[in-house]
This record gives C-alpha cells, sequence and structure tokens, in this order.
C-alpha cells in the first residue's frame, strides 16, 4: 500500500482522541512533519500536548494549508460527516504531494444494520412510530460508504483502490449489549431532548423491548452477533 517508514509529512484529518495521529508518529519517518486537524478544540489541543503534532483547528472542506505539502494524509471515518463532499475531496487532492497517498475509511451502507432494524422495532413495540420512522431513514453515514466512495474519489483522483473487511461486533450475552444501545444507539431517530433526565427515561423504555428482541436472535450460547463491513480507500495523487 505505503511505506509509511519513508513518510516525512502527514496529516490526520479529523484526527478525534488521537489514535491515528499517535500512530502515524509511532509509524512514519523519525523527525516527520505531522499534523492533527479537527473542528473540536479539545482534539487539537490532544494532539499537540500527547503526539508531538502541530494542531489545527478547522474543517475539511477548507483546509488553511498550502498545496502538494503532504505524502499521506488520513481521514478515517470523517467524509460522511462533511457538509460538502466534493469539495472536501478537493481540498484533500490540493494539499497532497504528487505521488502522495490519501487512506480515507467508511463504512459499509449495511454495517451495523442488524442493531438498527432492532432499534426501530423496539420503539414500534414502545408505541414511538415517529421514533422508528425517522431512525429508519437514510443517514447521512450513506453519503460516502465502501459501496459509492471509490467513484466520489475518482472524480478527483486517477488511482483509487479499495480495501474492505468483513468482521463482527460480538457480545458474550444481551446484557452486554444492552450498555452500548443505552450510551446512544437508543437516541437515533429521537426528538430533541432538553434534559438529560430524557434520554435515561428513553433508554429505560426502549431497553426492554431490545432485550427480548436480541434475546430471539441471539446464537445457542448466548452471544449476540451484529455483522459488520468496514475498509478504506487508498486513492493517489498523479
Amino acid at each position: 500500500m505505503i511505506d509509511v517508514q519513508r513518510v516525512y509529512a502527514a496529516l490526520d484529518v479529523g484526527c478525534g482522541e488521537g489514535r491515528m495521529t499517535a500512530a502515524l508518529r509511532a509509524r512514519t519517518a523519525p523527525g516527520a512533519w505531522l499534523v492533527a486537524l479537527d473542528v473540536q478544540p479539545d482534539a487539537v489541543a490532544l494532539a499537540r500536548t500527547w503526539h508531538q503534532a502541530d494542531g489545527v483547528r478547522a474543517s475539511i472542506e477548507s483546509l488553511p494549508l498550502h498545496a502538494a505539502q503532504f505524502e499521506l494524509v488520513t481521514a478515517g471515518h470523517v467524509l460522511p460527516s462533511a457538509a460538502n463532499i466534493p469539495r472536501a475531496v478537493r481540498e484533500l487532492r490540493r494539499i497532497l504531494a504528487p505521488g502522495g497517498v490519501l487512506l480515507a475509511s467508511a463504512d459499509s451502507e449495511s454495517s451495523g444494520r442488524r442493531l438498527l432494524d432492532w432499534h426501530v422495532e423496539a420503539c414500534r413495540r414502545a408505541g414511538l412510530a415517529d421514533q422508528a420512522k425517522r431512525a429508519a431513514a437514510p443517514s447521512a453515514r450513506g453519503r460516502f460508504t465502501l459501496e459509492n466512495g471509490a467513484k466520489i474519489l475518482s472524480r478527483i483522483f486517477n488511482a483509487v483502490e479499495v480495501h474492505a473487511r468483513d468482521e463482527a461486533l460480538t457480545f458474550p450475552s444481551v446484557d452486554a449489549l444492552l450498555p452500548l444501545y443505552g450510551s446512544g444507539l437508543h437516541l437515533r431517530g429521537a426528538p430533541a431532548l432538553n434534559d438529560p433526565g430524557d434520554a435515561v427515561a428513553l433508554a429505560n423504555k426502549l431497553q426492554p423491548h431490545l432485550r427480548d428482541i436480541a434475546s430471539a436472535a441471539a446464537e445457542p450460547d448466548g452471544r449476540v452477533i451484529v455483522p459488520r463491513r468496514s475498509g478504506c480507500f487508498l486513492a493517489r495523487a498523479g
């Protein structure tokens, strides 16, 4: 794919908690110039403090960086959230040096669908028909997926490779699944909540239904398996 150990200038777009930034710092050439970019100031500060990276706060559609600066740019699951994906891709191409590589990760359209279907059914059983309808509607994630991402990138890049992998989220029991569901997945399709207690109340209302649905679909040994397909695109700048 790419010899990261010979990369002397790299950019991590949407650095978040800094896992990719840390990986780049550990694997790029000694003394490499590393930039971590995010719209959240806390993420930028973390990159500066813990990963010896130059932190930049900006959106992916308007990068305050000079053209042709980086040999490697990583964009981990951030393109679906861009307000203007074609413009974001053009910006990523602009800052890549000739022969540089963009690694952009994405999920499949079907990734995690099993859990979403269970959530929609839990909403219906709880009498929350409007939330069920909203939860089942297409999300922003579908704007850039393993299925359509290559076509989007190919409009700007001459060569695009797709590297996909099939895996699964496996929970030892339904009880192990419920905390993940209650941590935020139960809010999919919910109306705006004005009080943190409303989210807890909604979780308490939905979790018993999700428990019944997941229990019926569990493996004979009690495990709950949610198929997942994800991967990344490797796009080279000509």
